[in-house]
């Protein structure tokens, strides 16, 4: 059985500035240094359950340094995949979640049409496409084997949409809290979800909630 083990990136400033960053990068917080040696725990558990044969990270930086220490607890190699990056929304990234919702519009534009496209930046249609495919492109890769995949909000949320729920446009009910936790398995032709957005680890640590579409 091939699984599908999906690890959120640690706090960063951005998050807790609300700042979209996208391919921008921001320092992990002391409490998203936390979250990683939490997490690390709780996968470490996961791993003598079910050992984990890959590990898959995105090429930003705030996702490798927190799948750096994961990697060196388990004693694997990190793969960087360019298909787990977060999306791009190119020259608005850096703004806020409110500027880009009030004074930018972006929600409303997207909702109106998918696929419009802020400058030099991805659209929901075209990041809805190349999600999945890259997932797909490493279980297929990786058949009967556990992966774990260290990427961002974003693509979780994105992808859960798209195998457990609505479709893409259902992506925001899904956004991970930094550190979740999800696992999926392959079964006959679909996913079945073991854990979806887990916090349990972070009992202590404490966690800003997915910070998609927030509205204040």
């Amino acid at each position: 059985m091939t699984r599908l083990i999906l690890l959120r990136h640690g706090e960063t400033m951005a998050n807790v500035e609300k700042i979209w960053h996208g391919a921008l990068d921001a320092p992990l917080t002391q409490v998203g240094e936390a979250q990683v040696a939490a997490a690390t725990q709780r996968l470490l558990r996961l791993h003598a359950d079910s050992p984990i044969d890959h590990i898959y990270v995105s090429p930003l930086p705030r996702a490798q340094r927190t799948a750096h220490e994961i990697a060196g607890s388990i004693g694997l190699d990190l793969r960087v995949d360019d298909g787990l990056s977060e999306m791009s929304i190119g020259d608005w990234e850096g703004r806020t979640f409110a500027h880009l919702r009030d004074v930018d519009r972006l929600w409303e534009r997207w909702s109106a049409d998918p696929s419009f496209t802020p400058p030099n930046g991805e659209s929901p249609l075209s990041f809805g496409r190349r999600v999945p495919a890259a997932f797909l492109r490493l279980s297929e890769a990786h058949p009967s084997e556990t992966l774990l995949i260290v990427t961002h909000g974003g693509v979780i949320s994105n992808l859960l949409a798209q195998w457990l729920g609505d479709g893409p446009q259902d992506w925001a009910r899904w956004d991970p809290a930094n550190c979740a936790i999800s696992v999926l398995d392959r079964v006959d032709d679909g996913w079945t979800p073991t854990l979806v957005n887990d916090v349990a680890h972070l009992a202590g640590v404490g966690h800003l909630p997915g910070d998609w579409f927030i509205n204040d």
